[in-house]
């Protein structure tokens, strides 16, 4: 073989380790100790580079009318899966928590409806721990259950914090303490409220029950804010006109000690102690999203197509908007400890998640080749778990594998 061919073939071996390389990562200690590890290019959503992965769905399963009813969901809150391979599924209109196996087949099912033990009122979230414990939230009762596959009640206690969402968004640590947000303002609720804009401001905490010692105690996470506009229509009620494109403040717990935090207008993501010191800063450079002034006259007259008669108020919101829309969307960490950062994608677009070790390496990103019925995904053993509706509302749930 002659040299300038060698020439040749190495310099392309050193182009494709280049290219496989990802991002570059520019790291520097901060002042107070911490770590911020930026990334000047990331991926575009869009992008079909190596480092994005395209994650297709390799199993479904649901049926609309078939002959097992056990394959028939009224309305999923929850998918979980185990090591081995098996699927469990909160059925939230059914109250009932089936386990399925890697084919989606039906096995059995864990949990009825009842009051008794290892049963359920009406819960809305599972969280599977290991491959042995399966946490149920009865929102009804207040009370989150521990069962065992089969089953069996293991333990249960009462929620240290008594909220209600769509979806159960509990965690638990790796100390084996319960996570919950909590949030309180001094601010009274006013009705009628002030006409125009006005702002709440809220204390942010994070309470938690420790499970070995029944200790109940809360992290102050700093204040935070909303906004609203209220307006009173023709017959006097009193209406609250959406406030767009507002940035808000992302915290979730980290499992093995601490919170991840980010304001969603910015691509810079915190990893903080419980006594809220900075340990490590990702920051990436995205191009900024600005709005327009096409979608500030949209929204007026989306405004305006119901309610003719509020032009003025309209108009005042649409200038209540931000320069800037938000860049990131939510926050969440795996089963492996690994971040996921949600971008904001437009309408219609696939979703698109960014991921890094606890120490900011880059992970690689992940786009969904599929729409989930819910925005929230979980992922657990190589592979994404979620629900899937078709144009008949049907549920189906949904594996996709990361690799």
């Amino acid at each position: 073989m002659s040299r300038p061919l060698l020439a040749i073939i190495a310099a392309a071996a050193v182009s494709s380790c280049a290219e496989s390389a990802g991002p570059t990562a520019l790291r520097e200690t901060l002042p107070n100790g911490a770590l911020l590890v930026r990334y000047p290019d990331l991926p575009a959503i869009d992008d079909t580079v190596p480092e994005v992965t395209e994650a297709q769905v390799d199993l479904q399963f649901g049926d609309l009318d078939g002959d097992d009813p056990n394959l028939i969901f009224g309305e999923i809150r929850g998918v979980q899966a185990a090591s081995d391979g098996t699927i469990y599924v909160l059925d939230y209109q059914a109250t009932e928590v089936r386990a399925y196996d890697p084919d989606g087949r039906y096995l059995r099912t864990v949990a009825r409806r009842g009051e008794g033990p290892g049963e359920i009122t009406e819960a809305n979230g599972i969280l599977l721990s290991g491959d042995t414990l399966l946490w149920m939230n009865d929102h009804a009762r207040w009370v989150i259950i521990g069962v065992d596959p089969d089953g069996n009640e293991v333990r249960r206690f009462d929620k240290p914090v008594r909220s209600y969402g769509y979806i159960w968004d509990g965690v638990f640590d790796q100390r084996g303490r319960y996570w919950r947000d909590d949030s309180h303002s001094d601010d009274g609720i006013v009705y009628p409220p002030p006409p125009g804009l006005s702002t709440r401001t809220y204390r942010d905490y994070y309470k938690f029950h420790d499970l070995s010692s029944g200790a109940v105690d809360s992290v102050f996470l700093g204040e935070s804010s909303s906004r609203s506009y209220s307006y009173e229509d023709a017959v006097g009620l009193w209406q609250f006109l959406p406030l767009m494109f507002e940035a808000e403040e992302s915290i979730v717990v980290n499992p093995s000690g601490g919170f991840w935090r980010a304001n969603t207008a910015e691509y810079r993501v915190v990893r903080t102690n419980e006594e809220g010191d900075t340990l490590l800063v990702i920051e990436a450079g995205l191009p900024v999203l600005r709005v327009t002034d096409e979608e500030r006259d949209a929204y007026v007259e989306g405004i305006l197509e119901h309610r003719p008669d509020i032009r003025s108020e309209a108009e005042e919101v649409a200038g209540l908007m931000p320069d800037i829309k938000p860049i990131l969307a939510s926050l969440f960490v795996d089963d492996e400890n690994r971040l996921w950062v949600k971008r904001v994608t437009p309408e219609g677009a696939a979703a698109f998640y960014d991921r890094y070790s606890q120490n900011g390496d880059y992970l690689g990103s992940v786009r969904l080749a599929f729409t989930p019925a819910w925005s929230r995904i979980w992922v657990q053993h190589g592979a994404i778990y979620t629900w899937v509706t078709d144009q008949m509302d049907v549920p189906y749930v949904v594996r996709a594998p990361l690799s």
